[in-house]
């Protein structure tokens, strides 16, 4: 399989409903997870709701937004893994590495998830799998753009160089983003909280914490399979096999389905801008 091989296969109708429908899980499970953000702040919050107002409503509050926030957080994560199902399955078929590993229920499946996604706004649909990265908004025809022919083992590779380049270049964007924010939030809050009881403060915050610390626990694990994938590359870029493909491939689908989620605001605003980048990068003139 050469580049012309893989440029072909993912611009077929069915590869980029599959694409389509990954990204539109991501998006989905990124704005749900701003809603779960947004009700750990409100039961952490409700330690200040006026004393004129019925003490129950201090239990009521910060519980019913933890179990709201809790049951989202389940829709997020099973969004996260499917859209890390789907983008395995695309770069399965498309690049052709860990080929024919799809039993026909699992198939089945994935075609489901792409035809129910695509039938619920075929318009948008229509316009991100008619899109390329360098157009506005951003879409998924061209997922793999090659600005020279490759061959081989070398196509595959690039295929997971883009991947790995990508994220590189809009992780240390959204992750100062996100930094930003909870450092406002953080000293706002305990700036406040200082000011009422430390028990009570703690029962209220309960959620927070627990979000907190699964944001450390995942960004912990996202941390080390970027490692391993940069390890895994660099031994690639020296001794090219297929064994060492299969490798990297295996570690980006894991990191896929790690819960640590882009900002969509931020691919819109970027995409031309490193579509462009990659293009001078791979192939400089």
């Amino acid at each position: 399989m050469n580049s012309c091989d893989i440029a072909e296969k993912q611009n077929e109708p069915f590869m980029l409903k599959v694409q389509y429908a990954a990204r539109y899980c991501y998006n989905l499970a990124e704005k749900q997870n701003y809603f779960v953000w947004l009700l750990c702040l409100i039961s952490a919050f409700s330690i200040f709701l006026p004393d004129e107002l019925p003490g129950y409503l201090s239990l009521v509050v910060p519980f019913s937004a933890d179990i709201i926030a809790w049951t989202l957080m389940i829709l997020v994560n099973k969004n996260v893994q499917k859209a890390a199902d789907l983008r395995k399955y695309f770069d399965t078929y498309s690049i052709g590495i860990n080929a024919n590993t799809y039993s026909e229920a699992e198939e089945r499946r994935i075609a489901e998830i792409a035809r129910k996604t695509y039938s619920k706004n075929p318009e948008i649909a229509e316009l991100q799998m008619g899109n390329t990265g360098n157009d506005n908004p951003p879409g998924v025809h061209d997922w793999y753009m090659f600005s020279k022919q490759y061959d081989g083992l070398e196509a595959k590779f690039e295929c997971q160089r883009q991947n790995t380049w990508w994220d590189k270049e809009l992780f240390p964007i959204k992750y100062a983003v996100t930094l930003i924010v909870l450092g406002i939030i953080t000293v706002i809050f305990f700036i406040l909280a200082v000011q009422n009881e430390f028990i009570k403060t703690l029962l209220c915050s309960a959620g927070l914490l627990i979000k907190l610390i699964e944001r450390v626990v995942d960004s912990r694990k996202y941390r080390v399979l970027s490692i391993k994938i940069d390890g895994a590359q660099q031994t690639l870029e020296a001794h090219l096999t297929i064994e060492g493909i299969e490798q990297l491939q295996t570690l980006i689908d894991e990191r896929r389905a790690t819960n640590i989620l882009g900002i969509n605001f931020l691919h819109k605003k970027f995409a031309n801008r490193l579509t462009k980048k990659y293009d001078n990068i791979s192939n400089p003139k």
